[in-house]
């Protein structure tokens, strides 16, 4: 065995018994990459030169990692070689980090900013070229940046205009008309009010004009803020463009791939809350980045999409692997002649079988009143719970005398949790924070109430940034209260436009845009029908959805396989260069993944144990349900239809009707629609109501009229 210090050009004087004991981790099963058992090198004069003296006292440089390459005969392989310990007339002793170990050692404890430290976006030297800058970005022709409206918290203080601010919202797009306006009546039902005429700010391919090119009036807490041109404008940088330059960073070529050779993955973003990022006339590029080590950006990436990075010291490369394709694939090689002895196989308890739960590390605040720990947790409290794919939420549908309320129950940060109490959970948090899909609203004041518009779907991300400017207010006793700048987490959409020329955003299958034909502006009965865009999704749930397309047979693995198999195996040199640590073998004719594949390197070549697990499924399989399984309204055959009947009554009639007098007619959760209920009418309520149509004067008495309102829901087969 030869090892050669790459960086002196210079081969160690090794041991007569020098042997290295390699670990070949598969990365879906373990944290660590390929690495090996510490080896004793003599501290000979000529080894402590190449080593720069590890044993000198009073060193006060940092030891770090030194390039080396490892030769056994045919097996060749470049690593990183780190320095435990020394002792002058003793040993030095090294562990050595092959292929992917050697590529997590380097990024360890490294800040994703740091890699663009002071890097500008060229091209962009005054405000008004980083508005030109990012005017170009709309309609998504750059290659590594892009540029759509988000929704943030409104910290205006507030009660009229929009609900939300935005960044990257657009100006004067044109004029929403008077309109009879339908809302809810708070004493129950719907009635028409007449809405003002006021403009709308989408930003579109037809329309790329931002409202922050201009002087704005900005609000935090009632009190107006005077804003320079360049606020509430930021671009969106490319997911895939970030990885390319991370890799770049730590010498490898990331080669091309499922994100950069997949819709909507080779477009998809890494979003920023950072309103100031043009106001100093220029874009540093780490004001775009989330404020993450580069490890927990890539942990992102591996934990959503059960993927890994593999590395090529040799040929300096790196490549993205997906355990999906790992189980769909063949077998590279046939081990059984290697086997010296008769294999170990140990079989799991009970206790032992697991089940997938995702969840995201961060959370945007929440618009919904509950809670649920799984899926089951929420259909047992609501037994019409549905998942809707079109923005990735969870909804119940109410009833306010014949007209349906729909109630958000679950966002699109829902963990994907199947509830199965037989099995123990794996869990996976994945260090990011999902956009959530939420309605934009215009509120306005009209004879003394306030009348809400919904305007658009877009996504909301928490909290506002600003990293180049004090943005200060004044209170009333003359103290100043700076805004606080949130540390930001991971976040990823993919961005499209839609088919009316607006640039948007999504976390889901479909565009989450309202369209002017269907009711913009106006709430209206009956929705549109979402429009399908992609194939993939970026919420845990549904058929499109992270748990669907890339964890599904992981899960039905932990469920049902993943035996442990120990055996010794004598490999050739060969396949100690090129067995990859996550492929499938074959022993005795039965498919294997590694779990570590170890062999040693010097010396005799000697059986070495290492541990497979299996493939193949035990019986009876247990798999997790389908959604629509799990959630009964999805797959209904029946559903509820409200009805109204009002008939004139007595005086007598009404102040004899007791609790139904002015009854205000309350929101009702139907149990699920099914053939029992067919031909019945459910939640029967009565309102007594009286209305005065003649005035009393001096000469008559007032006239009144008296109504009584009966409201139903009816089950009926849905044809």
């Amino acid at each position: 065995m030869k090892i050669t210090n790459l960086d002196k050009g210079k081969a160690y004087q090794l041991g007569e018994d020098a042997k290295l004991e390699v670990e070949r981790t598969n990365p879906f099963f373990n944290d660590y990459g390929e690495t090996t058992s510490p080896l004793d090198i003599p501290a000979s004069d000529y080894n402590r030169m190449i080593l720069n003296y590890p044993d000198t006292f009073g060193m006060r440089d940092k030891m770090v990692a030194t390039n080396v390459s490892i030769e056994d005969g045919e097996y060749f392989a470049q690593c990183r070689q780190i320095v435990l310990s020394a002792q002058h007339k003793g040993n030095i002793s090294s562990s050595f980090y092959i292929n992917d170990g050697s590529f997590y050692s380097k990024i360890q404890n490294v800040k994703l900013k740091s890699i663009f430290k002071d890097e500008m976006i060229p091209g962009c030297t005054t405000v008004d070229e980083c508005i030109e800058f990012c005017r170009s970005l709309v309609g998504g022709k750059n290659e590594n940046y892009d540029i759509f409206p988000v929704l943030l918290t409104d910290d205006s203080g507030r009660d009229t205009e929009y609900n939300y601010k935005m960044l990257n919202w657009g100006w004067n797009a044109g004029i929403m008309r008077t309109a009879s306006y339908w809302r809810y009546k708070e004493g129950g039902g719907y009635e028409y009010v007449t809405a003002h005429e006021m403009r709308t700010w989408s930003l579109g391919v037809d329309s790329p004009y931002f409202a922050g090119e201009w002087l704005l009036t900005d609000h935090v807490n009632e009190i107006p803020i005077s804003l320079t041109k360049g606020y509430y404008i930021s671009p969106f940088i490319r997911a895939n463009y970030l990885l390319k330059r991370i890799f770049k960073h730590f010498g490898y070529d990331l080669k091309e791939n499922f994100f950069t050779k997949t819709a909507p993955f080779n477009k998809m973003v890494v979003l920023n809350n950072v309103i100031d990022v043009l106001v100093n006339g220029h874009i540093r590029v780490e004001d775009l980045l989330p404020d993450v080590s580069v490890s927990d950006f890539l942990s992102v990436f591996r934990k959503k999409f059960l993927c890994e990075f593999v590395s090529d010291e040799g040929t300096h490369t790196a490549d993205i692997i997906f355990l999906k394709d790992a189980i769909d694939s063949k077998p590279v090689a046939d081990l059984t002649r290697q086997m010296t002895e008769e294999p170990t196989l140990s079989y799991k308890a009970a206790s032992d079988y697991k089940r997938v739960v995702l969840r995201p590390k961060y959370q945007a605040d929440s618009d919904t009143e509950d809670s649920y720990d799984d899926i089951k947790d929420m259909v047992s409290k609501n037994s019409g719970a549905y998942f809707d794919s079109a923005d990735g939420c969870f909804y119940k549908k109410g009833y306010s005398g014949n007209y349906s309320v729909k109630v958000k129950i679950g966002g699109c940060s829902q963990s994907y949790d199947s509830g199965d109490d037989d099995i123990d959970t794996q869990d996976v948090e994945i260090p990011e924070m999902i956009p959530e899909v939420r309605m934009l609203k215009y509120r306005e004041i009209l004879d003394g109430e306030t009348v809400e518009r919904d305007m658009d779907r877009q996504l909301y991300i928490g909290d506002y940034a600003t990293l180049n400017s004090s943005m200060k207010v004044a209170t009333e006793d003359g103290e100043e209260v700076s805004e606080s700048t949130s540390t930001l987490p991971v976040m990823l959409a993919f961005p499209y436009v839609s088919s009316d020329g607006i640039v948007c955003g999504t976390v889901t299958a479909y565009d989450i845009h309202l369209y002017s034909n269907v009711g913009f502006g106006s709430h209206h009965q009956g929705e549109q029908t979402p429009r399908k865009i992609f194939d993939y999704s970026l919420v845990y749930n549904g058929e499109d959805g992270i748990y669907e397309k890339f964890y599904r047979q992981y899960d039905l693995l932990l469920r049902n396989s993943l035996q442990e198999l120990k055996v010794k195996l004598l490999l050739s040199q060969s396949q100690k260069q090129n067995l990859p640590s996550y492929a499938k073998v074959v022993v005795r004719g039965v498919s294997f993944f590694f779990n570590k594949l170890k062999f040693t390197l010097g010396g005799k070549s000697e059986p070495t144990e290492s541990e497979l697990r299996t493939i193949a499924l035990t019986t009876p399989v247990n798999e997790a349900e389908s959604l629509e399984d799990m959630m009964p309204a999805m797959t209904c055959k029946y559903q509820w239809l409200g009805f109204e009947e009002t008939v004139e009554v007595s005086e007598n009639d009404y102040k004899k009707s007791g609790n139904d007098q002015d009854r205000t007619f309350k929101i009702i959760y139907p149990p699920l629609p099914s053939a029992e209920y067919v031909g019945k009418k459910y939640g029967l309520q009565k309102s007594f109501v009286s209305q005065k149509t003649r005035h009393a004067t001096m000469f008559r008495h007032s006239k009144w009229v008296y109504h009584c309102t009966t409201v139903w829901l009816e089950c009926i087969p849905i044809s």
